[in-house]
């Protein structure tokens, strides 16, 4: 078979998977955002978006940005605008319930 008889092929079979779960199947397709999801995972409270910086240096800012709006659009990610005691508004990244039901089927128990 020829690239171009196997492309209407996989269109098709590619359009039998909704599109929600595309987005969630090629955002962990991704080993950054793996290993982002993973962190959350292990910190289900959440983190900031520095506090998750500091834990994939050297990545940069923009770079973490990118993987982590794919994540929010995937489902798998959610941003929570939090209080300080201070009254600062903080906004903190955490797994979404679908985000830890597909993480928790991957990720072994210790």
């Amino acid at each position: 078979m020829t690239a171009s008889s196997v492309s209407p092929i996989i269109n098709e079979y590619e359009k039998k998977i909704p599109e929600m779960r595309r987005k969630m199947i090629e955002a962990l397709a991704e080993a950054s955002r793996r290993t982002i999801m993973t962190i959350l995972m292990q910190e289900r409270k959440g983190l900031s978006f520095k506090e998750i910086l500091d834990i994939l240096k050297p990545m940069n800012t923009s770079t973490l940005n990118h993987h982590l709006k794919i994540l929010m659009r995937a489902g798998m990610v959610e941003n929570i605008y939090q209080k300080s005691e201070e009254k600062h508004v903080y906004s903190i990244y955490r797994p979404s319930e679908l985000g830890e039901d597909i993480m928790s089927a991957f990720l072994l128990k210790h």
